[in-house]
């Protein structure tokens, strides 16, 4: 199975070499047009950050492939399967990227698959998908890894230092959900599911514009069928029934507006769904079988607009919609998942 996997990661890897050649080449270029004075910029889609000159970096504790230096852990929210780190290339020492490194993958299918799935999913050219620059396997250490720009502020949970509800503003709130759709459609119109809607799986790229990264659990389709084995699971608060296995329906595109929808609810009342219920009945520490529970009794969450009073009733209820346990009622009869992130976005108003 490893064998197989390290096949297709191959020619993955190698047409996402192809591919940031040509988004090296073309940030160079306009880099190289901007500077007058001559002053460091950022590569497109990269926040403007300054760095020392590669002489002030600390020495590298690891060198990917004879060309990323990586120097630091980055201090963002955790990953499971891969560690972040800030890195830089010797050519362009100003400008910071993020290596995401999948230690001892080589000998993890599980890993592997992992990073296999995000290469694929990255590789989708839309400015609400987090970009990959490189990606490849270190020669030495056998690790694999991805190289992506370092978005700034960073993502939504540590931007809003985990106090959403808290000067959050109605207009910003459908500002950032309307991005994430608009990110999850372009993926679904190319057969590919997120499957892990969450707050710090959305980052603010500058004022203006939002991504989605960590496509780990990404799940691909072809003729409506699923091409990629994913476990029951998800992250606790935001994974849709059919993810922590509740119901008997197999994740998909509907899963992802079931993400949105708790996205929108953490956004907007300041806690995530079923989290005021579950915490009244088993205490702070319930873990993802306690929330499968719960919803397997019909366990509801709160509506939104019932805990916020700033939140319009008919917003209130199409949270509730996108919430529900039966994926089919999420939406309009009929819809395929990229026609339904489409209504969900003229929804929102």
């Amino acid at each position: 199975m490893l064998g197989e996997a390290q096949t297709q990661a191959a020619a993955i890897i190698a047409q996402a070499r192809t591919d940031a050649e040509q988004i090296i080449a073309t940030a160079k270029l306009q880099r190289a047009q901007s500077r007058h004075p001559p002053s460091h910029q950022a590569k497109p889609g990269q926040a403007a950050q300054t760095a020392p000159a590669i002489t002030g970096h600390p020495a590298p504790i690891m060198v990917l492939n004879d060309r990323w230096r990586i120097y630091a852990p980055l201090n963002a929210d955790a990953s499971a399967m891969a560690t972040l780190y800030q890195a830089y290339e010797p050519a362009d020492p100003a400008t910071i990227v993020v290596a995401k490194v999948f230690h001892q993958a080589h000998g993890d299918p599980q890993r592997f698959r992992t990073f296999l799935r995000e290469v694929r999913a990255m590789r989708l050219r839309h400015r609400h998908i987090g970009q990959i620059i490189d990606a490849g396997q270190d020669t030495r250490s056998q690790a694999v890894y991805l190289i992506s720009p370092l978005y700034q502020p960073g993502s939504l949970n540590l931007h809003l230092h985990g106090r959403p509800g808290t000067d959050v503003s109605l207009r910003w709130s459908l500002w950032i959900l309307d991005q994430v759709l608009a990110g999850l459609q372009a993926a679904a119109a190319d057969d590919t599911f997120h499957l892990d809607i969450k707050p710090q799986n959305i980052v603010l790229d500058g004022p203006a514009t939002i991504r989605i990264i960590d496509w780990g659990m990404s799940q691909l389709h072809q003729a409506g069928k699923s091409v990629s084995t994913v476990l029951p699971g998800g992250t606790k608060w935001f994974a849709s029934p059919e993810q922590l296995g509740a119901i008997d329906a197999a994740p998909g595109g509907l899963s992802d507006l079931y993400g949105v929808g708790a996205l929108a609810y953490w956004l907007l009342t300041g806690l995530a769904p079923l989290r005021r219920e579950l915490e009244t009945a088993v205490g702070a520490d319930a873990d993802l079988l306690q929330v499968r529970h719960l919803m397997q009794a019909g366990t509801r969450p709160e509506r939104a607009d019932h805990l916020t009073p700033d939140v319009p009733e008919h917003l209130g209820r199409l949270i509730d919609q996108w919430l529900s346990y039966v994926p089919a009622d999420r939406i309009p009869n009929g819809m395929d998942p990229t026609a339904a992130l489409g209504w969900a976005r003229t929804a929102l108003g």
